[in-house]
């Protein structure tokens, strides 16, 4: 389900079946994360790229699958789940991403440090399914007024309105997706690692900062609603 494979000095995550964290499938969810954290005090990894090996990054299925509240908290929306791991890592994070993207793969391209996305690719917002959708940091991503279309309407993104609004660094045709990531991730492994602590010290500061933990902390709150809706 997740191949990693290291080139230089980035670690590549090709991870299959990306819609099964939409359906809350803690098992999946904890595999994930256990893999992104395994390279949190490697001095020889700079970047983790995110890939995925199946016809699109993330086509939903089933959205948010019953679980125990406690194990869907755990593995998604604590400080130990997936998304604050993905989105706090000590590595730099990018994402890329091919064909449809929506609800959890949403989320990781939104909680990356980077995203590139091939010309094919679409974005649609993970706020109808998922409690674990960030207001806050959608709106420091895309802008505020954006932000509220987003949420209220659920309007998908193509991949060029995707970066002109600042969702997406950088779109590239899908044929070249793979190397254009590989490039870009080598681009970043130039900075020394003591450069890459430092900067990913500062971007949690500012995050925190502007509210993005404190939102985090109240995601359960968030999941009560829905289940009420």
């Amino acid at each position: 389900m997740i191949a990693i494979s290291i080139e230089g000095s980035t670690a590549i995550l090709s991870v299959a079946g990306l819609p099964r964290l939409t359906a809350h499938d803690v098992a999946f969810g904890r595999e994930l994360c256990g893999a992104i954290r395994s390279f949190d005090d490697r001095d020889d990894i700079k970047v983790l790229l995110l890939t995925s090996p199946d016809a699109d990054f993330c086509a939903d299925g089933e959205h948010g699958a019953s679980v125990p509240d406690s194990e869907w908290l755990s593995s998604f929306a604590s400080a130990g789940g997936l998304y604050q791991t993905w989105c706090f890592s000590r590595k730099v994070t990018l994402a890329a991403v091919h064909g449809r993207c929506t609800s959890a793969g949403s989320l990781l391209a939104l909680y990356a440090d980077l995203t590139i996305a091939s010309t094919d690719a679409t974005f649609s917002s993970p706020f109808a399914a998922l409690p674990e959708a960030g207001f806050v940091m959608t709106a420091l991503t895309i802008g505020l007024n954006r932000a509220k279309s987003w949420i209220v309407s659920d309007d998908d993104l193509d991949a060029d309105r995707a970066r002109d609004i600042g969702l997406v660094n950088q779109t590239v045709p899908p044929a070249v997706l793979g190397d254009a990531a590989r490039r870009l991730a080598r681009d970043c492994c130039k900075m020394p690692l003591d450069g890459i602590a430092m900067s990913k010290l500062m971007m949690e500061s500012y995050l925190d900062g502007q509210g993005v933990g404190e939102e985090f902390d109240h995601i359960p709150f968030y999941a009560a609603a829905m289940r009420a809706a």
